[in-house]
């Protein structure tokens, strides 16, 4: 049903269409069910729409229904007992373009995945990345073998679990990207969606550095020699060794190391800190974005077929490693060190707090990234299939891949006579540095290079999908003109934009850069942002009512569990890792050597640029409001009406917004 209130608060309805909602902050109307004037107000089932003054309109509804508006405001005129001032106002308001400016064609519905599984294989691909092969096998050897597992279950069913479903879910029914959804859910906190973006775009700016080393390996592969198999380079230095021997010194340098420092970063031995532009890595970069834009440049529409590729092609090279991998001598001694439980390590808390931050971390909650996923299913979606699909693939694939690079672990170990402890590594050394000497020493092993940087590439690459989709979905929801309602255009701009900003990764001071960025731009402020996350939507929106919108879309009840663990544990893990994460914390070094002191300066300021919209913003709106201070913060708590979803926008429904 139509409905439109002029001033006075008349209204105009036809009875075709579902659903009214007020945004009670943003005086949007829209289409509703039951309506009637009662007392100077119109009521529905769902919300009583309050009698704002609007003075002049913004109308938006499709083309083809105009004129059964204007039928239906001649009917409702006809049958209502309205003196004749009011009658001859609300015909005027018919006829009148003044008053109905800028009639604009909607688009049809939101943009949908192709199929179900394209949006499965982009989720699993945005929470499968390199991290999975390069830290969480490593937190498992460090932390009791197979006894870290019990930590790492317990936490995923008791966050990671709910997190990822409640991100996606609340996506999928509100049809809003993460920029959108905080001005209904808690208006206060709309500066959760500003940082989620930021953080999304800081991330992304580094994130693709890895993937142009990734690219600069892959390129140094088609070499008629492994560059990092021999210390006959030109960059090498003295020190620089093949094969460990026994009685090696300490200040040797493994020809993989020399490679990453001295030919890709360009470091000299004193690792000095200088911010001069490297062509190569430049270029690298510069094709990864065009990559990602290629891979973008139509939203979910392009992504949801790109990562038919790129998100099931790990696989197959993870299960060709292995195989391949069990067969080396060594293997099986590596992977004893990988399962074999050690359960005094669980006294400590360090394989608690590791296996919070690996869940917490892994499936990419807080980005903004599955929300906007989510926003683009259909509005009956089985989205808590969904989440736990993802679920069974990220955490199993990382259970996997443990068992895939411990047995080549245990194979460098064996040809290089040093102890598993002695070669095993965590984060971007694994993938740069111990995976490529182990694979130096394979049969073929141009071949298995040029199959592991492209597995690296592609698990980056499902990664930055997510991030930039949450961005431009964010924007695109927020900023309504010509260059947002073209996604090529808008997508082109963020990554050129991303590009110039990523420059200074791609000096001779990249890698202490992306240590930065990595520590700080995803660190304690998204544990903030996450946290003030599940705090507005369990709290301020409501358990109960969140539960109630997804029963809507599933028509299953939601267990009850499921609002335990918004409400109390979710929250009450983030602020643990939280505290620990600030009494643990260490500085940042670079093979032995510390960073300068300036370095966490430009750390924290990077966390500010995201977390500081959230105060910001809540200021904003306090000023913005009418009311005394309690009263501008009782209306800035209060949740407004969702916006309508795709079940109700595939009956065209009709925005009718304020300009005030």
């Amino acid at each position: 049903m139509l409905l439109f209130c002029p001033t006075p608060p008349y209204c105009i309805m036809w009875p075709r269409h579902p659903i009214v909602h007020l945004d009670c902050h943003h005086k949007l109307l829209q289409v509703g069910k039951h309506v009637a004037l009662e007392s100077g107000a119109v009521v529905s089932s769902d919300s009583t729409i309050l009698p704002w003054i609007v003075g002049s309109f913004d109308v938006t509804f499709k083309s083809h229904f105009h004129a059964d508006a204007s039928v239906s405001m001649k009917e409702l005129i006809a049958s209502m007992a309205l003196d004749h001032d009011t009658e001859k106002s609300m015909q005027k308001i018919d006829d009148d373009d003044h008053h109905l400016q800028d009639v604009k064609n909607e688009p049809e519905q939101r943009t949908e995945w192709s199929s179900w599984i394209e949006f499965f294989l982009s989720c699993v691909g945005y929470a499968v990345g390199i991290g999975n092969i390069a830290r969480f096998p490593y937190l498992c050897y460090k932390n009791g073998g197979g006894a870290f597992l019990i930590p790492y279950l317990i936490f995923l069913i008791i966050l990671g679990y709910p997190m990822l479903y409640m991100e996606l879910a609340i996506g999928q029914y509100m049809r809003i990207g993460p920029n959108g959804i905080w001005e209904h859910l808690c208006p206060l906190l709309s500066g959760l969606g500003y940082a989620m973006m930021v953080i999304s775009g800081w991330v992304a700016i580094y994130y693709n550095m890895l993937i142009a080393w990734s690219l600069y390996y892959l390129y140094s592969s088609f070499a008629p020699v492994l560059p990092w198999s021999t210390c006959n380079n030109t960059y090498n230095s003295p020190y620089c060794f093949v094969d460990v021997p026994k009685n090696g010194s300490l200040y040797n340098i493994p020809a993989i190391g020399e490679f990453l420092n001295f030919k890709v970063l360009e470091l000299d031995l004193s690792f000095q800190i200088s911010f001069a532009l490297l062509p190569h890595l430049v270029v690298c970069l510069l094709i990864a974005w065009i990559i990602t834009y290629f891979s973008m440049f139509m939203g979910v529409k392009s992504s949801g077929k790109v990562v038919y590729f790129t998100a099931t092609f790990p696989y197959i090279v993870l299960i060709a490693f292995l195989i391949r991998g069990v067969t080396l001598p060594g293997a099986v001694k590596g992977i004893e060190y990988y399962i074999v439980p050690n359960f005094t390590k669980l006294a400590h808390a360090d394989p608690w707090v590791d296996a919070v931050g690996q869940i917490f971390y892994s499936y990419g909650i807080g980005f903004g990234s599955l929300i906007a996923m989510g926003s683009y299913n259909k509005f009956n979606n089985r989205i808590q299939r969904d989440a736990f699909y993802v679920i069974l693939a990220n955490s199993g694939t990382s259970i996997f891949a443990g068992f895939v690079v411990f047995a080549i672990l245990g194979f460098l170990a064996e040809i290089t006579n040093t102890p598993v402890a002695g070669v095993v590594t965590e984060g971007i050394a694994l993938a740069l540095v111990a995976y490529p000497q182990a694979i130096a020493k394979l049969p073929s092993p141009h071949v298995w290079a040029i199959i592991f940087f492209i597995m690296l590439m592609t698990l980056g690459m499902d990664s930055m999908f997510g991030m930039i989709e949450a961005v431009s979905t964010g924007i695109s929801d927020r900023v309504k003109n010509r260059i947002t309602k073209r996604k090529p255009l808008m997508v082109l701009i963020i990554c050129i934009c991303f590009f110039l900003i990523g420059l200074i990764c791609a000096t001779k001071a990249s890698v202490f850069v992306v240590s930065i960025m990595d520590k700080y731009c995803g660190g304690r402020s998204l544990m903030l942002v996450v946290l003030l996350e599940t705090i507005a939507i369990s709290w301020v929106y409501g358990a109960n009512k969140f539960s109630e919108n997804i029963e809507e879309m599933t028509g299953s009840r939601v267990f009850i569990g499921w609002k335990f663990c918004w409400m109390f544990l979710c929250p009450a893990c983030l602020l643990v890792v939280f505290v620990l994460s600030i009494v643990q914390d260490q500085p940042l070094s670079y093979a032995g050597v510390p960073f300068p002191g300036w370095t966490l300066y430009a750390g924290v300021g990077l966390s500010l640029t995201s977390f500081l919209f959230v105060p910001i913003v809540a200021i904003y709106r306090i000023i913005k409001e009418n009311g005394s201070f309690s009263e501008r913060i009782k209306t800035l708590i209060t949740p407004c009406e969702l916006p309508v979803t795709t079940k109700h926008n595939q009956h065209s429904a009709v925005i009718i917004s304020s300009k005030l």
